[in-house]
This record gives C-alpha cells, structure tokens and sequence, in this order.
C-alpha cells in the first residue's frame, strides 16, 4: 500500500509537471502565433518636444534575406501627394546591437539586408512642425500626430498588427485615439492592419475629455488647448445633437465608438477617419454666434463623411495605394454631397434656423455664380485634378477651376430638389444616399452605379440632367427648387435663355417680313393717291410759300426775344449753384465701379495679386505682381478700391505701375460691377404642395411619414 501511495504522489507529480509543460508551451505558441500576426511595433518618443522633434524606434520581424521599408506619400482624404519621407532626419537599422546594412531605393523606400536574422529595428528622427489635419504637430504643451507621415511600415504585410506605444513626457496626463487600448497601458495601442493605423489620428498632452453617449455608443469631444475660452460641455451638447441627426437621416450607425478631436489652434480644417474626426479652431470661435456655427458645421461635415467616403467610397477608393495618387471623377459625391448635408442636417438638429440655413446655401451658390472658372472646368474634371489643381492654387485658379466642394453642395441640392419634385416628395437624396450605403458600402461604386440608382430612384432617366450639372460647363439650371419652396437666384440658365432668343428672333424675322409686305401693298396704293394729289397740292404750293415766308420772319423775331431770356436764366443758374457749393457732376452710371483686379498692400506697397479675364484691368494688360504707384497722378499706399468712391463708371483713370523695375502708364477706364444677387430665398406665398415639399425637405421626414404624423393628429386625446 505504501508504495502504490508512493507511485501514486509520483504520477500526481510528474502529471502536473507534463500539464505545466504543456501549459508553457500552448503559451509559448499562442505567443507565437501574436508575434507572428504582429507585423510591427513601434515605441514613439516624445522627450524633444520643444524642437519639435520624435524619435521612433520600430522593431520588425525578419522573413526573407531583404527587407524593404515604406512610408506613405498622401494622406486619405486629401488629395495632395506630400512626400512625407521628406522630414526624417536621421535613421539607422540595428540587429542585437550590430548596425545593418540599407540604402534608400526610391524617394519614400528602403531596403535593408536581413540574411541570417529574425527581427532587427529601425530608429529615426522625425521633425514634426506643421500645423495641420493631415500632418504632424509636436510642441511643448501637446502632440497631435498623424499615421501616413509618421509610421514606416513593409508594404507586403499592411493586413497584419502595428503596435503603437508612447512614450510622454512626464508632465502630460493624457493620450487619446480612436485606436484600441492594448492591457492596462492608457499609451498603448494597436491597430489590426495599415490602413486602421493611418486612419486614428492620436493626440497627448493635458487634453480635456467630454463623453456622451447617442444610440447607446460611446462619442467624445477631445479639446486640445481649452485655455479657458471653450465651454466643452456646451459643446459636447450640440456635437450630441448633430449626431443624433445624423444617425436618424442614415438610419444605420456603422461604428462602436466616435471622436471629436477638436484642436484648438489658431488654425482651421477638418479631416475624416473611421472612427474619430480632426477638427481646427481658434480660442476665440466658440463665444462668436458666427464662428461656433461654422464650426459646428465642420464637425457635422467630417461626421458625415463616417458614412460617406470612409466607408461608402468610389470604387477606385476601395483599397487605398499610400504611394501613388488614385484618381476618381466622384469627389463631387464625397465632398460636394457632404457639403450640403453640413448645414443642412445642423438645422435639422435645431442648431440652425431655416433662414441661417438658406443663407449658408446661398452662400455656396453665390461663390459658384461668382468663380470664372465654372466656365471652365466642370464638375466632374475638377475632381479627377485635385491632385494637380485643387490643393495647388494659384493667383489665376479662380479664372480657371471650380471647387468641387461648392459646387458640389449645389449640384447636391439641385438633385435633392430634383428628385423630390419628380417623385413629389415621394423620395429624396436621403434615400438615394441611404440606398448606395446599403448597395455599395463593401464593393464601391463607380460613377455609372450611381447616376442608375439616382434615375431608379426619381423614376426618371437622369442622364441629362448629370451631362449638364456634372460632366459639362453649362449654367446651372435653378427651377426645380421652385418646386420645394425655394426662389431661384435668377430665372433661366444662360442656354435656356439663348433658345429663347433664338425663337424670339425667328418670330420678329417672320413678323417683320409680315409687315414687308403689307408695306409694299400700301405703297402702291399711296403711289396712286400721291399722283392724284399732286395737282391739287401744286395749286396750294404758291399760296403756301407766301404764307410760309411771312411766318418765318415772325418766327425769327420770336427767338430772338426768347434767346436773351435764356440767357439771363443760365447766369441765374450759375450763380445759385456758386452760392450753395456748386453742383456736383452728372453721374454717367448709378452702377458700382469695378475695375477687375485685386491688391494687396504692404509697408506701402501695393501688388497686384489677381486679374479677372474680360475685365476693364486684363483689356489695359493689368499683371499679376505689378505695383501700383499712383492713380491720376496721387501716389496710393493700400488698396485701391478704396479709391473708388472718388469716381464714377465710365471714368478714365491713368494707373502708373512698376513691372519688374520698368515704370508705365495704364490708362483704365471703370466698368460696372455685375449687380445681380444670387441669393436664395423662400417663396413668400407657397403653395400648399410647396409649403408640404418644403417643410419634408428641412424637417427631413418623408412622405410615410408624414403620413404616420397626420395618422398620430387624428386619434382622439386620452381622458
């Protein structure tokens, strides 16, 4: 019995070493199997904040006798290629304490040696001083720091971990990322592939953090740089509300968690991401009526784009390529569409008054009618060159392009205005938008699936309507929005109105050639009673001349009587316009004077800084950087507009001007402003059908519901 209790401790013994070993090692796999699905881990040091610097050291699993590196060139969501490679300062490659061998083999890549080694990692320096959504800020106070122009990365292992872990100097409290924490490190993060690491934005310091919840999802406003001015409360109750609206128009939330990264910055723009947005603002925005508006209306913008664009996206969207530009035709769609929603949606969260929200609308349809360049380049071509055109402007580029932001929000609503009335209210972008989102969300679509769904939707082939408003340079056509209660900024698009001239003309030449004829018959009638006339007119002629004679010498004596009473009148004139001033000098127009360039001024000198084309200032070969010294002989020292009140339309004025050195003399005469108003504004007396349309439009209910609203107003009141 004693040994069989001895074999038995024994067995007891030895299975609980085997289970600690096979514990051990399941640990030691299922380590394995992390490190093997962690692609990369990176520790990124804020200790030089004050020179703007970060140190970046990543460590990278080795698999082959090479290695290449890769850091993105561009940033999603704007369309700019910016050579992010550009602010490493110093590198090095290091394997257990040995420096490796690499050499950079394109602007934005390197190869490294890894023959004989498992991991080795990457140390460098990376200079971040740029102020911007898309770009890196590390300063003293906090650290705001984006994925693309940060993260080198292996361009074949983009579907795998990167491990982010901070580390801050000693007095900041906070980080914050829309990335997942990883244990109970608050600075360590992880991100499951390339794509999720470039799209969360992270910012440290001492930031204030403000949740609330819409939807049972957890949303933050994240304020950098409070200093006292911002009321994050106040302002986390109205992101609350423009997000309830949000959810309710797209009746789906397609994410877990939600931040507002609102940098308060003496800066401004907003960038998009899955899961959080990057917002600019100034200390002084949230205590403006104005300013706060229009920064919530950024928030409700980059909020729109969680759905469209970061994951309802055109097709050649669907997989980013971080080293080269990816072209589309649809930013019209991504940006334009998400432009008129900002507002549009602010007033449906009671954020917005109808007549704020009208002036907002008008505000984009006043820069389109305004911008030369919508003559120019169409819609779909200014998306296609944003990456040449959009984020490269120049002294020229509202001559020759057109914003595919409000053009785009214009665009929007006259499709949104469109559909409504061709469905009479029956449907409406929002379902157009609703519908893609359910289509399309995983696949993308191309420009053909949307303008299908678009005509599906409104029951009625589009194709038309898109050639014009899209694909050409045609004048807008307004008159739908009669239809939702909204007067168009002016009654007939310039093409309408030249077939109308057209049929006019055709008309007059016919009415004309009418009158022709009837001329011809009545002249041969009144050649005959001419003759028959003319011999009783000749026996009067003899009487007549007599009498005429005798009238003309009465008639002579008479002005010369009343000429020098005139003549005493003008001396009074003159003399009761000397006594009271003088008279002031005959306008020859009550028109505005414009002269068609714009200066700017500076320590008393003033350039030229832009000339609008077919204006009085390109006819005299007004250019660009040319100072302007004096006008009619007065030496100026800021803008020249501000000398316009001293003369009229149609008045000459000779500019002298100094082009690279060499003085001339432009002799400008004033035109006249263009004095028509592109403003919108609501039909004073609607219809009953308009009054319906428009108040579906901006309450943002449809047809079913309204009818469920009338279905609620006629059941009886409870006792």
């Amino acid at each position: 019995m004693k040994l069989l209790r001895t074999k038995a401790k024994i067995f007891k013994t030895l299975s609980a070493i085997l289970w600690a070993m096979l514990l051990l090692g399941s640990a030691e796999i299922f380590a394995a199997a992390d490190d093997e699905n962690l692609a990369l881990r990176y520790t990124v040091d804020l200790e030089d904040t004050r020179n703007h610097y970060l140190t970046i050291k990543v460590e990278v699993p080795v698999d082959s006798d090479t290695t290449e590196l890769m850091m993105a060139v561009w940033t999603p969501g704007s369309y700019l290629v910016r050579e992010y490679a550009r602010n490493i300062d110093s590198m090095t490659v290091t394997s257990e304490g040995r420096e490796l061998e690499f050499e950079k083999i394109r602007k934005n890549r390197w190869l490294v040696e890894t023959k004989g080694i498992k991991s080795f990692e990457v140390s460098y320096r990376l200079y971040c001083n740029e102020m911007s959504v898309r770009t890196n800020w590390v300063g003293n106070q906090y650290a705001m720091i984006n994925g693309a122009p940060t993260f080198i990365t292996v361009p074949d292992r983009l579907d795998k971990q990167h491990e982010v872990q901070l580390l801050l100097p000693r007095n900041w409290t906070r980080s914050a990322t829309s990335l997942k924490s990883v244990g109970d490190d608050p600075h360590r993060f992880v991100a499951e592939n390339f794509d999720e690491l470039v799209d969360s934005p992270i910012v440290a310091g001492n930031v204030s953090v403000y949740p609330f919840v819409v939807g049972g999802i957890e949303h933050q406003l994240v304020n950098v740089g409070e200093a006292g001015y911002w009321d994050g409360t106040k302002a986390a109750t109205d992101l609350k509300k423009v997000v309830e609206a949000h959810q309710e128009m797209w009746g789906v939330v397609p994410y877990d968690r939600y931040m507002f990264i609102n940098m308060i910055v003496e800066s401004g723009g907003g960038l998009e991401h899955d899961n959080s947005s990057v917002l600019m603002t100034s200390r002084w925005s949230f205590r403006d009526r104005g300013r706060y508006k229009s920064w919530l209306s950024l928030a409700s913008h980059e909020f729109f784009h969680t759905w469209n664009i970061r994951r309802l996206r055109p097709k050649s969207l669907v997989t980013y390529d971080y080293e080269n530009e990816v072209y589309t035709d649809s930013l019209w769609i991504a940006e334009g569409i998400t432009s008129y929603y900002e507002d549009l949606l602010l007033l449906r969260a009671g954020l917005l008054s109808r007549s704020e929200f009208l002036s907002r609308l008008s505000g984009n349809v006043e820069v389109v009618q305004r911008t030369g360049g919508r003559k120019l380049q169409s819609l779909k071509d200014s998306s296609y060159d944003a990456w040449i055109k959009y984020y490269r402007p120049d002294e020229n580029s509202s001559n020759t392009r057109i914003s595919y932001y409000s053009k785009g929000a214009v665009a929007a609503f006259l499709l949104d205005a469109r559909i409504r009335k061709l469905t009479k209210g029956e449907k409406s972008l929002d379902d157009l938008m609703r519908k893609l989102f359910a289509e399309y969300v995983t696949t993308g679509y191309t420009t053909e699936e949307f303008r299908a769904a678009a005509s599906e939707l409104a029951g009625q082939d589009l194709s038309e309507w898109f050639n014009s408003v899209i694909d050409s340079t045609d004048e807008l056509d307004y008159s739908d929005i009669e239809a939702i209660g909204v007067v168009a900024p002016y009654k007939k698009p310039a093409t309408q109105a030249k077939k109308e001239a057209d049929k006019k003309e055709a008309d007059k030449k016919e009415a004309d050639k009418k009158e022709a004829d009837k001329k011809e018959a009545d002249k041969k009638e009144a050649d005959k009673k001419e003759a028959d006339k003319k011999d009783a007119d000749k026996k009067d002629a003899d009487k007549k001349d007599a009498d005429k004679k005798d009238a003309d010498k009465k008639d002579a004596d008479k002005k010369d009587a009343d000429k020098k009473v005139l003549s005493g009148l003008s001396g009074l004139k003159d003399r009761l316009a000397s006594a009271v001033g003088g008279m002031s000098r005959s306008s020859k127009s009550r028109g505005r004077p414009y002269l068609g360039f714009r200066t700017s001024a500076a320590d008393g000198i003033v350039k030229v800084t832009s000339v609008k084309p077919d204006s009085p200032a390109s006819e005299v070969g007004m250019n660009i950087e040319d100072e302007v010294i004096a006008v009619n002989g007065f030496r100026i020292t800021s803008s020249v507009d501000s000398r316009l009140s001293q003369y009229e339309v149609g008045d000459e004025l000779e500019i002298l001007i100094s082009r690279r050195g060499q003085l001339m003399t432009l002799n400008l005469t004033i035109g006249q402003l263009e004095s028509s108003s592109y403003r919108l504004r609501f039909v004073s007396r609607p219809s009953k059908e308009q009054r319906r349309q428009l108040d579906l439009w901006l309450n943002g209910k449809s047809k079913q519901d309204e009818k469920a609203d009338e279905k609620q107003d006629e059941k009886p009141a409870e006792k």
